[in-house]
């Protein structure tokens, strides 16, 4: 459906009333809509971009809203996990993310790692991340310094949950005019209603209209989810930890474990 479409029909029904020049203007109505695009990527995080922050050797922290186009696109980080790249100057690439580079907060850090700001030793992979705020900034930090040498590249793969670009023509497409996301344009008016209906009293009918997009919010996580079955694994990999204790040496490592990873 495009933007005229959404905001004039559809949205009309889910309201029960024609008016867009009086209470329901076209103008409430637009805004409504684009409300609505933003809630459900918000919540589903069906809109992930990808940027890349360049790193330098021995720094720990950058900009991250500079990186990821500001405050008009980045809304937050996505589930996924940022990824640390290091590529030689011969074009190989090795990379580390996942559980080999979780996120950590500050809190956990100063807790669990009380000295983990006065590692100044370089290392070719670091084994953390973290976010903090600063004032109007947000940065992204490692917890080691990387070790990047003047012929190799490293960068953070920074996936990043973004807002879509404002729908102001009628021929626009919600969701960046995804084809995939083209069944969930219909959750758009039921939270428009739902904002617009309390103009008029309405609260019953608004509280409906919001579990009706909810119910479109939910069928899209439940399409997302991997098909077949799931495997736990643990928050934490002690067979890696003590090999970073033994300094990364696999025979000290078999001498503890009997096996060498």
């Amino acid at each position: 459906m495009n933007f005229e479409r959404l905001y004039k029909p559809e949205l009309t029904r889910e309201l029960n009333n024609s008016d867009t020049s009086v209470l329901f203007t076209s103008t409430r109505r637009q805004d409504a809509i684009r409300q609505a695009e933003d809630e459900f990527i918000d919540l589903t995080e069906c809109l992930i971009r990808q940027s890349t922050v360049s790193c330098s050797c021995s720094v720990t922290e950058y900009a991250l809203l500079t990186s990821t186009g500001g405050s008009t696109g980045f809304v937050r980080l996505a589930k996924q996990g940022v990824e640390y790249h290091l590529r030689s100057s011969g074009g190989t690439l090795r990379t580390v993310s996942g559980d080999q580079f979780p996120r950590r907060d500050i809190h956990w850090l100063n807790s669990h790692r009380p000295n983990w700001r006065e590692s100044t030793n370089p290392v070719e992979f670091p084994s953390e991340y973290y976010v903090r705020g600063d004032g109007g900034s947000l940065l992204i930090g490692l917890t080691d310094p990387p070790d990047i040498g003047s012929s190799e590249t490293g960068t953070l793969l920074v996936p990043y949950v973004s807002r879509s670009t404002a729908m102001t023509s009628t021929g626009d497409e919600p969701f960046a005019g995804r084809a995939d996301l083209r069944m969930y344009h219909k959750a758009l008016p039921h939270y428009a209603a739902y904002q617009l209906l309390p103009l008029i009293g309405d609260m019953q009918g608004a509280n409906d209209q919001l579990q009706k997009f909810m119910g479109y919010v939910q069928r899209y996580l439940q399409d997302q989810r991997p098909k077949g079955g799931t495997h736990v694994t643990a928050a934490r990999n002690y067979f890696r930890d003590a090999r970073r204790r033994d300094g990364g040496d696999g025979d000290r490592f078999e001498d503890r474990f009997g096996t060498v990873v």
